[in-house]
């Protein structure tokens, strides 16, 4: 989801962590009890354990989520495009539902693996794929490695180059969140996720009790014994590589749009969004403003975003 700031604000807590020992994390079936949505399914996908999800009918669209997030971040997305579309969408290892990869491998060609295998079991050919934040490193990286199964590619508030965590620029409430944080090993508060999405969402009525809930929830099942705390860590930040973005956006031929918000301040608008649309190498690109929105665009103004996305997904997708 965010980038600098989640990504510096968990960093910053887990190494300077020390003292108390971790709550007891629900067990992975009370989770599921509680996170699972009606179209979950668990299947082994490359390698690792998936949680996904697969609803309605038509052609397929494939959203991808961010840093730290789960596929529950695509819900308002899921709930208009079903209507008319496929909607896939599944949590990335070790995230969400998902297990650790058991190999500790989350570089990105395994993230490309994942995608292959999994679109290949639900018979799908070629498909619409969207990738928010963080996710545009593997969603740009797929659309030049498989161009032959893309028939469109969004990137929504993503670095379109490598990313300076600047840690002074941090709101206060969330640098208070992360001083307490810091204090404890291996796990995060409910404030400690509640500030980092009141900094990044304009719409402090979307952050609620129960979305506070699920991300601590899950962010710490992730981390709930060593071995997946190092896995965790690096899924959300050691694969990805920021840097190669530049490249791979250039190397893109597929259509596609950038769907930007005008209040992202992790990657602004005027910065990011108008070098990425700079960088493109495809010949059908469009930059598209999503007004009043703040970062974590799917869960901060869903059916406004979905909406501005709708005429190219009906143009390349159909319907």
């Amino acid at each position: 989801m965010t980038m600098r700031w989640v990504f510096g604000a968990a960093m910053l807590a887990i190494t300077s962590m020390a003292g108390a020992q971790p709550p007891e994390v629900p067990s992975d079936a009370q989770l599921r009890e509680r996170y699972a949505l009606p179209a979950s399914h668990f299947d082994t996908i490359a390698g690792e354990p998936l949680h996904y999800v697969d609803e309605g009918r038509g052609p397929a669209i494939l959203l991808l989520h961010g840093s730290y997030a789960n596929l529950r971040q695509w819900d308002g997305w899921a709930a208009k495009l079903k209507r008319h579309y496929r909607v896939i969408r599944f949590d990335q290892s070790p995230l969400g539902l998902s297990g650790p990869n058991p190999r500790n491998d989350y570089e990105l060609s395994q993230r490309i693996a994942v995608i292959d295998a999994l679109m290949d079991k639900l018979g799908v050919r070629r498909f619409v794929i969207v990738g928010t934040s963080s996710a545009g490193v593997q969603t740009a990286a797929y659309a030049v490695a498989r161009p032959e199964r893309v028939s469109g590619v969004i990137l929504s508030n993503i670095a379109a180059g490598p990313l300076k965590i600047d840690y002074a620029a941090m709101p206060q409430a969330l640098k208070d969140a992360v001083a307490q944080d810091a204090k404890h090993p291996g796990w995060h508060e409910p404030e400690f996720w509640r500030q980092i999405m009141l900094a990044n969402m304009l719409d402090a009525k979307a952050v609620t009790p129960g979305l506070v809930d699920q991300w601590t929830d899950l962010n710490n099942r992730a981390m709930r014994d060593p071995a997946t705390t190092a896995g965790a860590m690096k899924a959300a930040t050691g694969s990805l590589a920021f840097a190669r973005t530049p490249d791979d956006l250039r190397a893109i031929t597929v259509p596609s749009l950038l769907l930007w918000s005008s209040d992202d301040h992790e990657v602004p608008l005027e910065k990011d969004g108008r070098q990425a649309l700079d960088l493109l190498g495809a010949k059908d690109k469009r930059l598209e403003v999503v007004a009043q929105c703040g970062h974590m665009m799917p869960m901060d103004c869903p059916a406004r975003s979905v909406d501005t996305a709708m005429p190219f997904l009906k143009r390349v997708a159909g319907k």
